[in-house]
């Protein structure tokens, strides 16, 4: 019974004499420890190499008072919270007396030495805390300029309709860039969360980049950027919520024009990969590219890249944006089963790239 407990629970632990001998090791214990490299009842101390936690260990067992620390050792990516717990236990025959029973009961001979890995914990609170600055900073700078321009507009609305009318726009889009962010925030958070209900069908390759195609020709006519497709194995099938694909694609063609000079060159594409049963989905520029330092950066949540990037000769719209757009492109494809990609040079281009698994393998 007591083994089955010590099984269930999800951490490792030690049992051990007061000699520091392992009598058991639950299976989370053998797993972050080879045990089979040492004797049959290896000592704690050839296992567990940290001074400080043997030191906990040789605490409990001198004090017979239970110990607990925490050991990280400088590393945010290495943290555990090691408690060592005596184990009572009784003879064959206790007596009769209560006193005596409790004196029994008190030499220890067995301790546990338990191992709680908080690495995860911290990652995920500093996660947290991370979303919330960037959260606060996001919002405090559009409220802002919504509260100066309110207040512009109480003098001027009788004085300079013009003026007032001017501002009253400008406050409209501050207020549709916090709508949509907030919009995306819970977009973000169903979609992490699992709770985003998604429509997995078989979807022709080649319609989904026509649709994005035929809708965005449009927008880059209009900012002056040409717009091409180049489709290989178009016609296999993909396993995709066509709707949420799309989005991916439409924010991946309106990031590429939103940064790619007049005259410039923007390619939507997509190809099979019959080695690895995918199907690739890309997105090329000519823009004006991202610094390798914010390459490896670009998909995670509120990061945005050099606003510099956005040059006075653009038609396009620039810079700007919620810096959200690329993450949730990253956990959709990812709830999908497949995975994304950029591929950058500053001043060349930029080339995003995603995959999702084939639904029927079609015959070429």
């Amino acid at each position: 019974m007591f083994k089955s407990l010590l099984e269930a629970i999800p951490l490792p632990i030690f049992v051990v004499d007061r000699a520091l001998v392992i009598h058991y090791i639950n299976s989370s214990g053998q797993h972050l420890y080879d045990i089979s490299t040492y004797a049959k009842k290896p000592r704690l101390d050839q296992v567990i190499r940290d001074g400080s936690i043997l030191q906990l260990v040789h605490d409990c067992v001198r004090t017979g008072n239970p110990q607990q620390g925490l050991y990280d050792r400088g590393r945010t990516d290495v943290a555990w919270r090691v408690s060592v717990t005596p184990l009572a236990h009784y003879k064959d025959t206790l007596p009769d007396d209560k006193t005596q029973q409790e004196q029994v009961s008190s030499d220890y001979t067995f301790f546990a030495v338990t191992m709680e890995d908080r690495a995860e914990i911290r990652r995920l609170e500093r996660v947290q805390r991370d979303f919330l600055a960037n959260v606060s900073h996001e919002l405090r700078t559009p409220l802002t300029s919504v509260r100066l321009m309110a207040e512009t507009l109480e003098d001027t609305i009788d004085t300079d309709p013009d003026k007032a009318q001017e501002f009253i726009e400008k406050i409209e889009t501050e207020i549709q860039y916090l709508s949509g962010m907030v919009a995306e925030l819970l977009e973000l958070s169903r979609i992490e969360s699992g709770q985003m209900p998604m429509s997995i069908e078989p979807v022709e390759a080649e319609s989904l980049v026509r649709e994005v195609m035929a809708r965005m020709l449009p927008l880059a006519q209009r900012h002056r950027v040409r717009l091409f497709t180049e489709i290989a194995g178009g016609k296999t099938l993909v396993a995709a919520d066509s709707k949420l694909i799309t989005r991916v694609l439409f924010n991946l063609v309106h990031n590429a024009i939103k940064f790619t000079p007049t005259g410039g060159m923007i390619v939507i594409g997509s190809t099979l990969q019959e080695d690895r049963h995918e199907q690739s989905f890309f997105v090329r520029d000519t823009g004006v590219g991202i610094p390798e330092e914010d390459l490896s950066r670009v998909f995670e949540r509120f990061y945005k890249t050099d606003r510099a990037r956005s040059k006075s000769n653009f038609v396009g719209p620039g810079g700007g944006g919620t810096g959200l757009g690329l993450a949730i492109a990253r956990q959709v494809v990812e709830a999908h089963g497949g995975r994304i990609m950029a591929e950058s040079a500053v001043d060349k281009g930029s080339t995003f790239t995603f995959t999702l698994p084939v639904a029927i393998r079609n015959e070429q």
